[in-house]
């Protein structure tokens, strides 16, 4: 008998020990829909995907194709949506931490970012018509090269954004001495255009309204400097934090993004982004 009160006393400081650990692992899907709020980070300086506008109202406002992407899961899941807006490696560190339910920030895979965090089906395609990881230049400097073999062996100053795909690449096309990292899109670009860098690796869809409003810049060929040309890193993915119990969260989210692109929405989101990016820098 006391052995098997003995035993009965193990099993329940068991179930003590392991009972946050339980309630650790609860379903995020469930906490999102208790709490009726989707937190979602960005990094709102990467048009067409999200970036800032003055709307009708007068008012600073963060729109895109990723912005409406994450509004459809919101409504989706019967949430309202808050964006937690931070630079592109603010974003990484709150997906990490788990500060947010999810980022959506032009994100591609890469096997460092897989390891931290759980990975959504890809939304967009980075390729072709839609843009390639490629460089902007200013005008002068684009006459000196016809190769990317050649812009390598210059070992030119090269920015692109902190934490980015565009700043792995960088490494990669000059000396890792020569690659500096900035925290949004922008500042890299007035660093270009007030020729503080000489170069910059960009998603050319997000630096095609930039390159609108810089008469002095410009971006080299697809056809010589692709710096993907396998496509590795062309679709978007949205990013969650691995701590937190996603398989239905994943679930949902997949289903809003099979849906958005088997319907055509997803193509008509991103044209009316990549339209109301041009028009906001025209209108800068």
């Amino acid at each position: 008998m006391k052995k098997l009160m003995t035993l009965w006393m193990v099993l329940l400081l068991s179930m003590a020990v392991f009972a946050p650990s339980v309630q650790a692992a609860e379903d995020h899907l469930s906490k999102i829909k208790e709490k009726g709020t989707l937190v979602v980070g960005t990094s709102p300086d990467f048009p067409p995907r999200e970036f800032y506008i003055i709307n009708d109202k007068g008012e600073k406002e963060i729109v895109g194709s990723d912005i409406t992407l994450a509004k459809a899961i919101a409504e989706k899941l019967g949430v309202k949506l808050e964006l937690v807006t931070t630079d592109f490696n603010g974003v990484i560190a709150n997906i990490q931490t788990g500060t947010v339910d999810m980022g959506i920030s032009g994100f591609s895979w890469t096997q460092a970012r897989e390891d931290v965090m759980d990975f959504s089906i890809g939304y967009s395609q980075e390729t072709g018509d839609n843009g390639y990881q490629g460089l902007l230049v200013s005008k002068e400097t684009a006459k000196k090269f016809k190769t990317l073999d050649e812009l390598k062996r210059a070992n030119l100053t090269i920015g692109a954004q902190g934490g980015s795909i565009q700043y792995e690449l960088a490494m990669q096309a000059t000396k890792p001495t020569n690659v500096k990292q900035y925290g949004t899109l922008d500042a890299a670009v007035l660093a270009l255009n007030a020729g503080d860098i000489q170069a910059m690796v960009v998603s050319t869809s997000s630096a095609e309204p930039v390159v609108s409003a810089f008469d002095k810049l410009t971006l080299l060929p697809r056809e010589a400097f692709d710096l993907d040309p396998e496509n590795k890193y062309a679709k978007n993915v949205i990013g969650l934090p691995k701590n937190h119990d996603n398989e239905a969260l994943l679930k949902v989210i997949n289903e809003v993004i099979e849906t958005a692109i088997k319907d055509g929405m997803m193509e008509k989101w991103e044209a009316e982004a990549k339209a109301l990016s041009t028009k906001a820098v025209e209108n800068e």
